[in-house]
């Protein structure tokens, strides 16, 4: 089904994400200091939140293997109903202990998040940039991929124009 080497680059993909959600975890830590002092309730929350949110990572990871093995689309739906569910249980138990609780679990939801934004988000663009400076040409941009259904050749509407990148060569204006 899947590769060895496969499996070590997503597990490596895997373990570089939640290292970044444990250090955004303990940022957000680290910043709750100036603002609520040393709260134990913050500090379980969030530690509950950023583990909750690495859990249902995993899942989300097995599901799309699953899913792509298999092509069974309903376990897609079916996952995210029950990591949904994970979510919704986590925060109320984390808030009816106490309302700086329900906070950290909410941070600690986001950090994964923020983890793969700065990751494979900003860093990867900042990186992009460097390569286009080193290289002395511009950042080359991603063209838009049709449709399966839609004719490559055919005018695209406006609306779908408004999604294209512009062309690298700027346009001389008379």
């Amino acid at each position: 089904m899947f590769k060895k080497d496969g499996v070590k680059e997503l597990s490596a993909f895997k373990n570089q994400i939640f290292i970044g959600a444990v250090i955004v975890a303990l940022i957000f830590e680290a910043g709750s200091l100036l603002f609520l002092g040393l709260d134990k309730g913050f500090a379980y929350g969030l530690a509950l939140g950023t583990s909750i949110s690495i859990v249902n990572f995993n899942i989300l990871a097995f599901t799309l293997k699953s899913v792509l093995a298999n092509g069974n689309k309903v376990m897609a739906f079916v996952s995210y109903f029950f990591r949904l569910c994970i979510y919704g249980f986590t925060f109320y138990v984390a808030l009816k202990s106490s309302l700086a609780s329900g906070a950290g679990a909410a941070l600690g939801f986001v950090a994964i998040k923020i983890s793969i934004y700065y990751l494979h988000g900003f860093r990867g663009l900042r990186r992009s940039r460097k390569e286009a400076a080193a290289s002395g040409k511009p950042a080359a941009r991603a063209k838009p991929v049709p449709w399966p259904d839609e004719d490559p050749d055919a005018e695209r509407p406006w609306w779908k124009k408004l999604l294209d990148w512009p062309e690298d060569e700027p346009e001389e204006r008379g």
